[in-house]
This record gives structure tokens, sequence and C-alpha cells, in this order.
């Protein structure tokens, strides 16, 4: 049978940070760490202050944005360093094919056939779909590799199958 949809998608290391992002703060709980770990900085430099411990406030008040952003960009330099030394995604171009009732993928790696019941979420953000087969696992598709009718189509999908 004829797919309805055909798209072919190669990751690159901007795509990649991107999908680790999302799928850090989405399925990995993430934000929550992060927002707890800021309040009880936060406590902390607020006690300082109270005590009028002024050398600690200080402290405090130059760690708080210095964790942010290390953190921050830890993870970006992870998910890049992961897909600099990971040989079998770097330039390799994957080949979608969607029909009604599942999905195939094709590489020089091999072949597959997802049903969309099988798929644990479809996350939608500005630039890109990601096709979740498990929580912390999935397909990035470009929106601007979309064909007509396509985000229309993965709606409905998403939709009927509950995703």
């Amino acid at each position: 049978m004829e797919p309805k949809y055909k798209i072919t998608t190669q990751y690159n290391e901007e795509e990649i940070i991107r999908y680790n992002r999302t799928i850090l703060f989405k399925e990995g709980r993430l934000k929550r760490s992060i927002i707890m770990i800021n309040i009880a900085l936060i406590v902390m430099l607020i006690y300082s202050l109270i005590i009028s411990n002024w050398l600690l406030a200080a402290i405090w008040l130059v760690f708080l944005p210095i964790f942010n952003w290390y953190f921050f960009k830890g993870i970006d330099r992870k998910a890049a360093r992961q897909f600099r030394q990971n040989k079998l995604i770097k330039g390799q171009a994957f080949e979608l094919a969607f029909h009604d009732d599942h999905y195939e993928g094709a590489s020089e790696l091999g072949y597959s056939t997802i049903p969309y019941t099988k798929l644990h979420s479809i996350i939608e953000t500005p630039t890109n779909f990601y096709l979740m087969e498990a929580p912390m696992t999935g397909i990035i598709i470009k929106k601007g590799d979309c064909p007509d009718g396509f985000i229309d189509f993965i709606h409905d999908i998403k939709n009927r199958y509950n995703l």
C-alpha cells in the first residue's frame, strides 16, 4: 500500500540539542528539579540577608545565576558531545513513510514499522514534531521538511490515538 506522506530527514547537532532540551523538560521532570534547587538557593540567600551575613548573601547572589547558566549549558554540551560521538546517526538520512495506522522508518541501518498504537506520545514544538516511542526515545521530524497536509494528518493521528 502506498503511504500518505513521505519525509526524508537528517539529524544535525542543533536538532539533537533542541530535542534533548524538549524531552528533558517535558518527560524528564527536569523543570521541577531546577525550580526546587532555585527555591532552595533563594531561601538560603534570604536567610543570609535575615541574619545579616552579607558575605554569604553575596556568595548566594553570585552562585544562583552561575548555577543556572552552567546547568543549561551543561545539558546542551552533553547532547552535542553525544551527537558528535554517535557514528550511527551522524550524516544518516532517515526516510519515513506514514500510513493510516502506522509509519515506517528506513535508513542504511535498517527498516522498522511502528503502529501508532505503540507510540508513547507525539510532542509538537514550534519547529518540530517528536514521535516518542518511549518517554525518552523518539523520532525528530522537522516541520520545514513536512509536505502539504502532513501537519493536519499528524494532528489527526495525535487526536485519534490520544497521543
